[in-house]
């Protein structure tokens, strides 16, 4: 990794260590907490601002960018973009907008469920590196704690996983159509701390989350290839307005890529920063 790397990566932790708290609003479902993963989409309609991720090792550097502002409780809708440097033809992204409605939140269970419609707006990012055919991805998300094991298993009930079930139909009869699939294993420490038993964490490492996530895709239609995908183990540290996070990138299989890469993220969380104003749903008052 370049300095310049390892000097974006100091300043983001930096940063988030700035906003360092021991409360949560965002992401919350009875007592769980579920920061925001990198690598697959959370289930939250949500106000937040994720600036920059940026992904880097397999070949060529990325730097997105994605805010989701809600319109009315659980209910958002999110722009994504971002720049490709392949040290070749580069450019930006195609900028794609996801609807996504929270439809089923039971704080009992810590499980939540949405769905989402994302549009891929061919054309809108550079020709070198963008398809000019827009994509449209139907999905499915949902969150799941697992805090009401038995008082035998209380040490798995830090866990949590989220999922993402989605279909790519892209505009053109000359690309695949595919599924698109993946999810994330998280052990929360600030969990474990606090409503499991105390384990006398210092406050940054209560704040941590190893996570592993996953992300692949395959084709349905005949000839579009085998399955690709990446496994992202990582750790997330969370304060009450923002969180950084940082992974690995391994590729699945062979398809998939031979160089394991990085990715490293700082995240705004919008709706605890300006909870009556830019946080708020658009309509519906403040939170």
């Amino acid at each position: 990794m370049s300095f310049s790397r390892l000097h974006f990566g100091a300043m983001a932790v930096l940063a988030a260590l700035i906003t360092y708290d021991t409360a949560h609003a965002h992401g919350v479902v009875g007592d769980r907490f579920f920061p925001a993963t990198i690598a697959t989409d959370d289930p939250f309609a949500a106000d937040e601002l994720a600036l920059p991720t940026v992904t880097f090792g397999q070949g060529q550097e990325e730097y997105d960018f994605e805010w989701s502002k809600s319109i009315v409780k659980g209910f958002s809708i999110s722009i994504n973009g971002g720049y490709v440097d392949a040290h070749g033809p580069s450019g930006w992204n195609n900028f794609e907008v996801t609807p996504t409605w929270q439809f089923l939140t039971d704080n009992d269970s810590e499980f939540l469920a949405s769905a989402a419609m994302s549009f891929e707006i061919g054309g809108s990012g550079s020709h070198a590196v963008a398809d000019t055919f827009t994509t449209y991805r139907p999905k499915i998300l949902f969150g799941k704690g697992f805090g009401q094991l038995p008082d035998s298993m209380a040490l798995l009930r830090p866990l949590a996983v989220t999922g993402v079930v989605g279909y790519a139909i892209p505009g053109s009869s000359t690309a695949s159509k595919r599924l698109e699939w993946g999810g994330a294993v998280e052990y929360s420490l600030l969990y474990l701390q606090t409503n499991v038993r105390d384990q006398g964490f210092p406050n940054f490492v209560a704040h941590l989350t190893p996570v592993v996530e996953f992300s692949f895709q395959t084709p349905t239609d005949t000839g579009g290839g085998g399955t690709t995908g990446t496994i992202n183990p990582g750790l997330i540290w969370s304060g009450q307005y923002a969180q950084f996070t940082a992974e690995a990138v391994i590729p699945a299989n062979s398809a998939s890529g031979n160089n394991v890469g990085g990715m490293v993220q700082l995240h705004f969380y919008l709706d605890d920063i300006f909870p009556n104003s830019l946080g708020a749903p658009i309509f519906g008052g403040k939170r």
